[in-house]
């Protein structure tokens, strides 16, 4: 099947909408963030609410965004790069930023979202119709931390534990596969086999130093003081989500960039009314990951922040992780046949672990080809 330089070609049935079963307690954890998604008020103008389901307008040359916030996009802006694009192409894209992502895109308030893609299948039932992965960014770096000497080996171990989470969804929907597949255990809202703890992000790390969490599911980049300190450290001998995938579940090993926690996502009706749009993000954002790679370490000191950076010894400490350790960031932004495939694979473990419904389609990927 041929594809047009820059215009996405769809590769997948449109996904059928899973049952309020998927994971016990996702009607109320949708319910919630689609409340909170009306109270948001950074959000650029309209989005994608009040279209009919599967109808969108023409975007005419403007992309509303919502995403986490990213220090290389600050980069591109600050350069000018994002700018020079944008008049070149005679696009803009309007950012909101949000570490509740799903709920903005959820309540209508976004054309496009920074999502993981095994939380597609929630994204297109609060929205009540189909979406699309249209593009890709980082994968899963969220690692099982706990306090040093204690007694807990795996997610196993910690039945019955209190853990700490920044979200219900996105990382903890990997990790409660994991939990499932291996143990045969239940993490999840309202699961039963875990205390799941929701608290902010950044106070992760300092739950399990401070004994008020017997784990945590924590990106390192925001547990730098507590895993530069070593009052946390990282189960599975360090190995991020997507390692284990990788090692564990993955029919490829050599790829880890499964699972993704940062795809670019939209309702499908967007990117087939509107794929002129839907290319120059993709654009955009494969200039960014050419500059980080290129200026990585500039970027980090430019903008600590957004990497839970404090202090120079964190900031080294961060370097060696993503030197040494992992570092989540793809290669590029555009989709490939086989990326898609092996992508896929994850929602079988979803099927498998009940976090999907068994006879739901996989959600669907849509191919973009680079414009230049």
């Amino acid at each position: 099947m041929r594809t047009h330089r820059g215009v996405p070609e769809r590769r997948q049935e449109p996904m059928g909408h899973t049952a309020g079963g998927t994971w016990a307690g996702r009607a109320r954890l949708v319910a919630g963030v689609a409340a909170l998604a009306v109270t948001a008020t950074a959000c650029a103008s309209g989005g994608g609410s009040g279209q009919a389901a599967g109808e969108a307008q023409d975007a005419n040359g403007v992309v509303n965004m919502v995403m986490a916030p990213d220090a290389v996009w600050k980069w591109l802006e600050d350069q000018g790069i994002k700018q020079e694009m944008e008049e070149e192409a005679g696009i803009q894209v309007l950012t909101s930023s949000s570490w509740d992502e799903f709920g903005v895109f959820a309540g209508g308030h976004a054309d496009v979202v920074s999502a993981a893609t095994y939380e597609t299948p929630d994204l297109a039932d609060a929205v009540g119709e189909p979406v699309s992965v249209f593009g890709k960014y980082n994968a899963d770096r969220s690692v099982l931390g706990v306090a040093p000497g204690s007694p807990y080996t795996d997610i196993c171990s910690l039945e019955g534990k209190r853990i700490a989470t920044f979200t219900a969804v996105s990382i903890t929907l990997m990790w409660g596969m994991y939990a499932k597949e291996q143990c045969d255990l239940d993490l999840r809202a309202g699961g039963g086999d875990y205390e799941l703890v929701v608290t902010d992000i950044q106070n992760l790390g300092d739950l399990v130093a401070r004994g008020d969490a017997d784990a945590c599911l924590c990106l390192p980049d925001f547990a730098l003081p507590q895993l530069v300190a070593g009052t946390v450290q990282a189960l599975y001998d360090g190995k991020s989500a997507a390692q284990i995938w990788a090692e564990s579940y993955g029919s490829n090993p050599s790829e880890v960039t499964h699972p993704e926690t940062n795809v670019f996502v939209a309702r499908e009706a967007w990117v087939e009314k509107n794929p002129e749009e839907a290319a120059f993000l993709l654009a955009l954002w494969e200039r960014g990951l050419q500059e980080y790679q290129q200026h990585r370490d500039e970027i980090i000191a430019t903008y600590p922040e957004d990497f839970g950076v404090t202090s120079p010894e964190e900031q080294a400490f961060l370097i060696d992780w993503l030197d040494n350790r992992y570092d989540w960031y793809v290669d590029s932004v555009y989709l490939t046949d086989q990326w898609v495939s092996e992508e896929q694979e994850v929602f079988e473990l979803m099927r498998e672990t009940g976090f999907m419904e068994e006879d739901a389609a996989d959600p669907v990927f849509t191919v973009v080809e680079p414009t230049s």
